[in-house]
Order: C-alpha cells, then structure tokens, then sequence
C-alpha cells in the first residue's frame, strides 16, 4: 500500500478492525524493511495533518495503533515530538496526547535504552498545561495531557503541584470522565511525593 492509496484508504470512514488491518500491513511490510515502496511512519505522521480533519483523524488513529502495537516508537519518536506541537486538529491531537502519555510511561514499548533522557521534555510540559487549560480542547484530550504530566513529575518536581492546583481548578469545570483520571493522577502524584520523602 503506498502513500497515496493509504491516502485514500484513510478517506473512507473505518473501524477499529480495518485499522488493525492498516497498522498490520505497516508492521509486516515495511517498519523493518528499508527497500518497501510502501508507506512509511513518516507518511502516516504527514497525513494527521491533512487538512481534512477526518483523514487526519484517522492517520493519528492508525498512528497510535502502529506505536502502541508494533513497538517501534523509538525508532521515529524524535520525527514524532518534531511535528507534536504543531498538531492543531482537535481529532489527531487526543492520539498526539494519548502517544505522548504512554510514551512517558511505565508501560512504553519499543524505545531505545536511554532514549527518554536524552529528551527535553520542558517544551511539551507547557504545551501540555496549555491543552489542559484550554476550553476549545476535548476532555480526551486533556486527559492524556494531564496523564502525561503525572509521567513526567518524577523528572521534573516543580510539575506536581501546579498539576494539583490545576486539577483542582477544573474538577468542578470538566466532565466525569475527567474527574475519574484526575483521581487515578492525584493518587500517582501522591505516591511520588512519598518515594521522595522516603529518600
């Protein structure tokens, strides 16, 4: 499948199992193979910027589904974070937070060993304050925002309590779903605060 068909392909409405279908193709043909004429991660990142915003919906949804499922995130994470700020599509950006979220946390797959350290995370931390404090953004997205954080606090100290403050100003502004993460977030950062105090 190359680029354009996938182009094509991505403007058609799809399920979750045609995504599945899509991100298979991509990890069986041409995530390791370097003479594919295939499309490549690269594309995929492209088109979560197409301006229609339901094809680059759909590109950030098989984004994710390649990241989460094929482990390969390491080998285009900088490509990735290059493009992350400038993601301004209210679909694509729920994925964006979703990646960045797992990518700074316990659970990511496929990153090279010491690759996050090397990371100046600063930049997204303000975008990430910045999403969560933005009414226009989806409650989704906010959500993996305010996950993200919770990652990055241990590396960055000052994060936790302007998390804090900030949950506890939009707790009685957002949605159930979340006030549900803020509670799971409050108890992580709670127990970051214990390690600490126990060293």
């Amino acid at each position: 499948m190359t680029k354009d068909e996938l182009t094509i392909r991505l403007g058609a409405s799809m399920g979750a199992k045609m995504v599945k279908v899509i991100s298979d193709i991509a990890g069986t043909r041409n995530l390791y193979q370097v003479s594919d004429d295939g499309f490549t991660v690269k594309d995929v990142i492209d088109l979560t910027f197409h301006p229609r915003k339901e094809l680059a919906f759909r590109a950030a949804w098989l984004l994710e589904h390649i990241f989460f499922n094929y482990y390969c995130l390491g080998d285009h994470l900088e490509d990735f974070l290059s493009r992350f700020a400038a993601q301004k599509h209210p679909g694509p950006m729920r994925h964006y937070g979703k990646i960045l979220a797992f990518t700074t946390s316990k659970q990511a797959k496929g990153l090279h060993p010491g690759q996050l350290e090397k990371i100046d995370f600063e930049p997204f931390i303000g975008l990430m304050f910045d999403w969560l404090i933005d009414e226009k953004v989806l409650v989704a997205t906010k959500v993996h925002a305010m996950q993200a954080l919770a990652n990055l606090a241990p590396r960055y100290p000052w994060i936790k309590d302007e998390l804090l403050e900030t949950i506890a100003h939009l707790e009685d502004l957002e949605s159930v779903a979340f006030f549900g993460r803020a509670k799971q977030v409050k108890k992580q950062l709670k127990k970051i605060k214990s390690e600490n105090n126990d060293h």
